[in-house]
């Protein structure tokens, strides 16, 4: 599991991310309709500020900036028609500094469409879409809710939250928690700063954290599953009928397994090398200063 660039972007660009939250002294901006076909694509790029994306049945796409003095002053809005779909820009007009900047971008797109957003300052927000979806931000939380398609969620300096959805997801943060509920697919998650908890079915899992704990509850086949941690617990609740060929080990912790006896009789380490039921794709779990706990459903 890498670590992405990221995290040298989020130092370089925090110095003048952007307020996410509508402040009081924001207003409107600029507004735009822009006519589309259903299964094109959004793409933004924004020098600061939030993004909420929302669905409706319209062939259109809508765009509403919202923003306070400092922004009318200093970023030029656009949103125009592509042969991709709809691209939304939000420029700097020149190199002076931010002081007190508040961007806040709202889209509604059609219910199929596909999404791009980048932004270097700001949290995104997504709810509703069928489409692939793309998010990369430098300095925000990501909350992404009721979606189908295939997820990528990047943040340099926030959480990640994931509720309900149908396709891959691969996501990364160097500075917060991970959280995907209620998902169908495959999932690659790693953190550098935060827990991860998964709950979900019908995936490969590839989740490690350098400074959390790792909660998995999983339904489903098993199609090959890694989890790490270098400083946190790991506790993994499986189907009884789960068929795996595992492999657990700890440097400084107990192994707790419904599947298998472990005697934990060294005091420093512990490892296991078993099958569960009749054995399978690999079940693989590393920490090297917590405990693992395995328990049947």
């Amino acid at each position: 599991m890498k670590y992405l660039t990221i995290i040298l972007m989020g130092t370089i660009l925090t110095a003048f991310s952007a307020r996410s939250v509508m402040a009081d002294d924001a207003r409107l901006l600029f507004e735009k309709i822009i006519p589309t076909q259903s299964g094109k694509e959004l793409t933004t790029k924004l020098i600061a500020g939030g993004v909420t994306v929302s669905t409706w049945a319209n062939n259109e796409v809508s765009v509403k900036v919202y923003g306070n003095d400092e922004a009318e002053e200093k970023i030029i809005f656009s949103a125009e028609e592509t042969n991709e779909g709809v691209k939304v820009d939000g420029k700097q007009k020149d190199s002076k500094n931010f002081k007190n900047l508040t961007i806040k971008v709202e889209i509604i797109v059609p219910l199929n469409y596909n999404i791009k957003l980048y932004s270097s300052g700001g949290s995104f927000a997504i709810s509703g879409l069928n489409g692939t979806i793309v998010a990369n931000s430098s300095g925000g939380s990501i909350k992404i809710e009721n979606t189908a398609g295939n997820i990528q969620a990047y943040t340099a300096g926030g959480n990640i939250k994931i509720e309900t959805s149908v396709g891959d997801i691969k996501t990364s943060t160097s500075g917060g928690r991970i959280s995907i509920d209620n998902y169908d697919g495959n999932i690659d998650a790693s953190t550098a700063g935060g827990d991860i908890h998964l709950q979900g079915k019908n995936g490969k899992i590839d989740a490690s954290t350098a400074g959390g704990n790792i909660k998995l509850d999983y339904t489903g086949k098993n199609y090959g599953m890694d989890l790490s941690t270098l400083g946190g617990n790991i506790y993994a609740t499986l189907p009884p009928d789960f068929d795996a060929d595992a492999d657990l080990g700890t440097l400084a912790g107990n192994i707790k397994c419904d599947f298998a006896r472990v005697e934990n009789n060294n005091h420093v380490s512990c490892s296991v090398r078993t099958k569960f039921n009749n054995g399978g794709e690999t079940f693989k779990c590393t920490t090297s200063a917590g405990n693992i706990t395995i328990t049947k459903k």
